[in-house]
């Protein structure tokens, strides 16, 4: 599951980097600052932690590709039954198509992968959804974004009958080239086991992400 998640991800950070200036209308780079959450609800894992990461768009015509990259270190927080932290690395991954001024069709990848690898749940899936966007000033962009995540898998098994990935994105221009951009992603996914066989228990996951940044238009 990570290799292929992993292979997935790469190929659509290569095609973004692959595109050719000439072609792309703006591509643009930059570091993030990440704050993030995570729990096991049923067993009540629950982490916080914070990391670094990175974000990359192209876009041409109608066409775009992003793709953002995180690496966190989680601590157990207060009442949480897990003794030790873990480091999670995660990969997102879109491609879309405008369909009006205001939205676009979208789909993509994301994994996360947990090290060590079974102090939580190391996941990955496809991408379906749209983006809506505006204009809400000068130089100012804001985005909404609500994805399915299909056909997951997890380094400890089970299923996940409904997943949903939720953003929020802001992009203000600062001054030329420069931009600022500030987000939040929450993730919630309804994964279900079957331990010994005996039947199915919910076991739901959930994430949110608050990410911070610099980026440099080209």
């Amino acid at each position: 599951m990570r290799g292929t998640g992993g292979r997935a991800a790469l190929v659509v950070l290569a095609l973004a980097l692959g595109a050719r200036p000439a072609l792309a209308q703006q591509v643009t780079l930059g570091p993030q600052f990440v704050l993030a959450s995570y729990r096991e609800v049923t067993s009540g894992l629950r982490y916080q932690g914070t990391g670094i990461g990175g974000a990359l768009s192209a876009r041409y015509r109608r066409f775009s590709a992003a793709a953002a990259v995180s690496r966190v270190s989680f601590d157990p927080t207060s009442g949480s039954s897990a003794d030790t932290g873990f480091t999670a690395t995660q990969v997102d991954a879109w491609l879309a198509y405008d369909v009006a001024a205001y939205a676009s069709l979208e789909a993509g990848i994301t994994h996360r992968g947990a090290d060590p690898e079974f102090d939580a749940q190391s996941v990955g899936a496809v991408r379906v959804g749209a983006r809506a966007f505006s204009e809400i000033g000068a130089g100012a962009t804001m985005s909404f974004r609500a994805d399915y995540l299909a056909a997951p898998h997890f380094s400890g098994g089970g299923r996940a009958p409904v997943s949903i990935d939720l953003g929020l994105e802001l992009d203000v221009r600062l001054a030329g080239r420069l931009h600022g951009t500030a987000g939040y992603e929450f993730q919630r996914i309804d994964r279900k086991t079957n331990p010994g066989g005996t039947g199915e228990i919910d076991a739901p996951i959930e994430q949110s992400l608050a990410r911070a940044g610099l980026t440099v238009a080209f």
